[in-house]
């Protein structure tokens, strides 16, 4: 996540601006490329050689004078060169780079390693933290690092502590509360003390864990205390296979407690956290709309009701939400039988919902009732229902189609439980103040992945949506009879040609030959937090 000494957002514009470390292997790699050219080799262009030998010793020389070229500190260095690299750079601040070491069946070392050993590595950067201002390392035993990350570290900046295996439940005062010029910060199954709090000044956070002993997680509550202490924070992430302490139901909870401002926030991601859980952290952040917004609860035993995060929505939640459909791109809804994923990605921002739950059509529902403005204008239209029968989880979907009203792309990969509802405002007009409308006149591009599973259903709606024995005369003044809906531009049938060649060629002679040869339509694959 974060690289010591590289900076994205910063990206160097000239060859001087790179590391000199990179530098001298650029020129000393180009000298034993030049070498190698058979016209070099028989003395031609001997000045060059001896000018770019130069130029690699000039820098060698400049790299042997120069204190802030040897604070790098890594694991593979042999002991006699960290003590050279330490005496030459005493005024200058330190950087702590540690490999994952590689371990066999019966945890033996199976890496060939040259360098120091882990035991002295961490002695060495314990023992030098007040100098640290970059800190990197991977190990297989977190205790190995205890010594470290509970070392005072006040120039710090930038830390990544990254352990494979637990064999400790001790949690630890992350550098003994004395961090305060800590900006990232990135622990993976370290257990750290939340109620203490968070470095003041760190803008970007990502914690993980991955079957922690419960005493390692937090509450709800101390995840929002903690979040108090940082009030800068830009990028919150708290991920694993579980990351509260606890099944903790709403009414234990409790709605109490101070809400906590976060104006700088862009970026929270909460993964598998009770809906109780999570809906107790949004609902006690004040923060601006956020650029990407994740809750994901995929891996929980048991489902809960929508109720706590829904009614009311936390602030992030709703303005979060609202923000993305603001210019939306696309919206992808899947609904199962006890889960249910929503996504929307837009000019203003990105959220995505993946929860299981009881009720999957309580969100459905949500939507349609409290964002019918916003979902007006989504153009483009993502519809999952993957149960094998049409059922409860689906009450809700035709009164979400209503509120969709400018729907131009339409995908559906998987829809056989709700391919009546789907056809039926499809091939259904509605009467208007001025005469008889389509759901959705603007639709051009449709992708009915699945239709071979429904056929006859699907020639119904196109038979009568895109007919020719409509009445109307196809203008668009005030009083038509019947509005046209649109041609279609781009048709997808999925595997309906080869299974229903006779269903399939009458679609085509309805909507046209060109539609299908034209492409077909194939929404993009996004990703969260790229």
């Amino acid at each position: 996540m974060f690289r010591p000494g590289f900076h994205q957002n910063n990206p160097p514009k000239r060859i001087n601006d790179l590391p000199p470390e990179l530098i001298i292997l650029i020129l000393e790699a180009a000298l034993d490329e030049v070498v190698k050219v058979s016209y070099y080799q028989g003395g031609h262009y001997l000045g060059t050689l001896k000018t770019l030998a130069a130029v690699c010793r000039t820098w060698k020389s400049t790299i042997q004078d120069t204190p802030s070229f040897w604070n790098v500190i890594e694991s593979t260095i042999t002991p006699n060169e960290m003590h050279y690299m330490l005496r030459k750079s005493e005024k200058c601040t330190l950087t702590f780079r540690h490999l994952m070491e590689r371990f066999d069946y019966s945890g033996r070392n199976v890496r060939r390693r040259t360098g120091l050993d882990t035991s002295d590595f961490f002695d060495v950067a314990s023992f030098n933290m007040s100098r640290c201002s970059s800190l990197s390392f991977a190990v297989k035993w977190y205790r190995q690092a205890v010594r470290v990350l509970g070392s005072p570290a006040p120039i710090l900046r930038e830390a990544v502590a990254i352990a494979s295996d637990r064999d400790s439940v001790e949690r630890i005062i992350l550098f003994d509360g004395q961090a305060g010029m800590l900006e990232n910060l990135w622990l993976s199954d370290i257990p750290i003390r939340w109620d203490l709090g968070l470095p003041p000044r760190l803008r970007r956070i990502k914690i993980s864990y991955s079957d922690a002993p419960i005493t390692w997680l937090p509450t709800p509550g101390q995840v929002v205390s903690a979040l108090s202490t940082c009030g800068g924070i830009e990028s919150f992430d708290l991920s694993g296979r579980s990351t509260v302490h606890g099944r903790l139901e709403w009414e234990e909870l409790g709605v109490g407690g101070p809400m906590v401002e976060l104006p700088m926030l862009k970026e929270l991601k909460i993964e598998n956290m009770s809906i109780a859980g999570s809906a107790y952290i949004l609902q006690h952040l004040l923060t601006p709309p956020l650029r990407n917004l994740g809750l994901t609860q995929c891996l929980q035993r048991q489902v809960d009701t929508l109720t706590p995060l829904l009614y009311p929505p936390g602030p992030p939640l709703i303005e979060s939400i609202r923000s993305a459909l603001v210019c939306c791109e696309k919206v992808t809804l899947n609904v199962e039988r006890k889960q249910c994923t929503l996504e929307i990605e837009g000019v203003g921002g990105h959220v995505y919902l993946l929860l299981q739950c009881a009720d999957p059509d309580e969100l459905t529902s949500w939507l349609a009732e409290e964002l019918v403005s916003e979902l007006s204008s989504v153009p483009e239209l993502v519809l999952e229902a993957s149960s094998s029968f049409p059922g409860p989880e689906l009450r809700s979907l035709p009164k979400l189609m209503e509120a969709l009203r400018n729907l131009v792309r339409l995908h559906c990969s998987q829809v056989y439980a709700a391919a009546g509802d789907l056809a039926e405002h499809l091939a259904r007009p509605y009467q208007a103040s001025d005469g008889w409308r389509w759901h959705w006149p603007g639709l051009k591009n449709l992708d009915l992945n699945d239709a071979c599973h429904w056929n006859e259903l699907a020639l119904t709606m196109f038979r009568d949506r895109y007919g020719a024995s409509q009445e109307e005369d196809g203008g668009t003044s005030v009083g038509t009879l019947k509005w046209r809906p649109s041609p279609l531009t781009s048709l997808r049938l999925g595997g309906m040609e080869s299974m229903y060649p006779e269903t399939f060629q009458e679609i085509v002679d309805i909507v046209g030959k060109e539609v299908l040869e034209e492409g077909a339509f194939v929404p993009e694959e996004h990703g969260w937090f790229g």
